[in-house]
């Protein structure tokens, strides 16, 4: 069950236990990656990390099974890709395809995630002590507007980015003068994805949010852009957590996005790369017990980021989006270590208001506060991936305020205004 309504509560969501399904596969003793196909469809077999040329593999595969009308089947250990193959559905809606993950002698089809509501520990009156924090991305707008928020907290920067600083807009020369201005900074050109630079000083935390979106239908997009989107983010955050744990590194948020789990047409090289992120960090994890890594998948960001145009349209249509102002706030109670938080975690802003009523996460869940049916629907609409659910309808003296996603099945129930926060379903069918 999946709840459309936090009340009171930020707009977050983390993943719930989900069994696989025990899926027949024909055995195979090779370890290298590869396709087969025959007239009952295409298989491609990938193994237990991401490697150079499994973009290339599985794109001509994506490709040969749109073509001929054929189901296709990823199958690996590991390494991922299932996201590319839901973005490949979006722009080929007749595409069958499945996604199969082989555990030892089993193999298991893959589930989504049952979403669960997740309360953000709230603000306490004493920050951390100041300590060392490194931005990749840093004069990117997020870095830029974090960097902000942590300079007021008295954290040294270290700022790295394949810009250099001399050439930003006006207005972001001056946003990083003034972060200079309250804290120490320094800002290195570099390249994570192939070295990280010496540090400057001790680093505590890490903040991964460099990235490149590209926008390209996939049947359009070059074998070669794809393999270098895929498998950017995952490999600069393995290069800068083994750089910067000799540094003192305890602490690691990810900046990720809900597109790996629900991507939408033109975003397949984008969520791969976000998948592949999220894969990377859960190795991480096990390898580096001594550093939390928090995966934050945010929806669009509002004003800042590679997203901030479509921000306002998709904000209109009832998507969720991240104020700045939010979304920095939200990071650093992430880093904080003494605060216990989910491996991973989705993020989609504040909860609704009557101004501005709808908030979904498209795929994952969203949150309604709304006076009419028809809003309803709309956000049953915006929040189920496989379609519109079915509906059972408040009456009319009743104000809606509440809705759950059980299955296929939508329910709402009623209350006063006033009282949206604390009730309870009376009813369900």
């Amino acid at each position: 069950m999946g709840n459309l309504i936090a009340p009171n509560t930020d707009l977050t969501f983390v993943p719930g236990p989900c069994p696989p399904r025990p899926c027949a596969l024909p055995e195979r003793r090779h370890s290298g990656s590869r396709v087969h196909a025959d007239d009952d469809g295409i298989l491609v077999e990938l193994g237990a990390r991401w490697r150079p040329g499994d973009a290339a593999l599985l794109l001509g595969g994506i490709r040969r099974a749109a073509e001929r009308g054929l189901p296709l089947t990823l199958a690996h250990r590991g390494a991922g890709g299932g996201s590319l193959l839901r973005a490949a559905s979006r722009e080929w809606p007749h595409l069958r395809h499945r996604e199969i993950v082989r555990d030892g002698r089993e193999s298991f089809r893959t589930r989504p995630p049952r979403w669960m509501r997740y309360r953000l520990p709230a603000p306490t009156g004493a920050g951390a002590e100041p300590a060392g924090v490194a931005i990749s991305g840093g004069l990117g707008g997020i870095g830029l507007a974090l960097a902000a928020r942590l300079a007021a907290a008295g954290h040294p920067l270290w700022l790295l980015d394949r810009r250099p600083a001399g050439g930003l807009p006006a207005a972001d020369r001056r946003r990083l003068a003034a972060t200079i201005a309250r804290t120490r900074v320094v800002v290195d050109q570099a390249d994570v994805t192939a070295a990280v630079p010496a540090a400057p000083f001790p680093i505590t935390h890490l903040v991964h949010a460099a990235g490149e979106l590209d926008l390209a239908p996939l049947a359009d997009l070059a074998a070669d852009d794809l393999e270098r989107l895929a498998g950017g983010k995952a490999t600069a955050l393995r290069t800068l957590v083994e750089a910067l744990v000799p540094a003192g590194l305890r602490s690691v948020v990810a900046f990720g996005s809900t597109e790996s789990r629900h991507p939408h047409r033109l975003f397949g090289g984008y969520a791969l790369a976000n998948e592949l992120l999220r894969r990377e960090a859960a190795r991480l994890r096990e390898e580096r017990p001594e550093v939390r890594v928090v995966t934050a998948e945010w929806s669009l960001w509002s004003a800042v980021g590679m997203g901030a145009a479509s921000a306002g349209m998709a904000g209109r249509a009832g998507f969720a989006v991240v104020p700045p102002e939010w979304g920095v706030q939200v990071t650093e109670r992430l880093l904080d270590r003494r605060r216990p938080m989910p491996e991973e975690i989705v993020l989609g802003g504040p909860q609704p208001t009557p101004e501005r009523p709808v908030a979904a996460i498209s795929g994952i869940g969203g949150s309604s506060l709304v006076a009419d049916d028809a809003s309803v629907r709309r956000l049953v609409r915006l929040c189920l991936p496989g379609g519109t659910a079915r509906h059972r309808e408040v009456g009319p003296r009743d104000r809606i305020v509440r809705a759950q996603v059980a299955d296929d099945t939508v329910y709402t129930w009623g209350s006063g205004h006033r009282d949206w926060n604390t009730r309870a379903p009376g009813r369900q069918r």
